[in-house]
């Protein structure tokens, strides 16, 4: 089983914020596939059931805010018994530029708290994840409030276009891998 993890903070008020644009990239995802995210009965996340290219994989949103993401994700890896390499995490990265996408087989989880959980819980560092920029931060904004507030007009279609290769970039994982995927889109910066 293959599983793709977005994290972000579940509920209304934290929708079209920099925070959630890993549950933006998994939403697309469910969009191409047709599939519909639900809410699961005892377990903390809305999840979808689609394939992706020839792997059947499940699309997960936790609903255990971000800084407890690792919380979901373990859960999920051992529900459906998916192993460490077969579980991609999307999360926005504030040391990327917005419209840069990096793709890592593994790594740490820098400044961002979801991740840290994630790599708390999991007890490694050896799954594939696309980190979407969101950055830079301006240097008088504080972090939490940026990281939580919403993209400005201007960046709205931008944000699309960076949705979509983000999902791209998922997809590429399951049907190239990791390393051919950091290649082709590590470089790349949507202007």
């Amino acid at each position: 089983m293959r599983l793709v993890v977005g994290l972000g903070n579940p509920g209304k008020e934290y929708e079209r914020t920099r925070h959630n644009v890993g549950f933006m990239v998994v939403e697309e995802l469910a969009r191409r596939q047709g599939a519909v995210l639900k809410k699961k009965f005892l377990f903390p996340a809305r999840v979808a059931k689609c394939r992706i290219g020839e792997h059947e994989v499940r699309l997960i949103e936790p609903s255990t805010f971000m800084n407890c993401s690792g919380k979901a994700v373990w859960g999920a890896m051992k529900k459906w018994r998916a192993e460490p390499g077969n579980t991609v995490v999307v999360y926005d990265d504030v040391d990327v530029a917005f419209g840069g996408i990096r793709v890592r087989a593994k790594g740490s989880g820098g400044s961002h708290n979801g991740m840290k959980s994630v790599l708390e819980w999991l007890q490694t560092k050896g799954f594939p994840r696309v980190r979407v920029g969101i950055g830079p931060k301006p240097p008088e904004m504080d972090m939490i409030k940026f990281v939580l507030g919403g993209f400005p007009e201007q960046e709205h279609l931008k944000l699309e276009k960076v949705v979509e290769r983000a999902a791209d970039a998922v997809e590429s994982i399951f049907s190239v891998g990791t390393e051919r995927t950091m290649n082709e889109f590590n470089q790349l910066q949507i202007g």
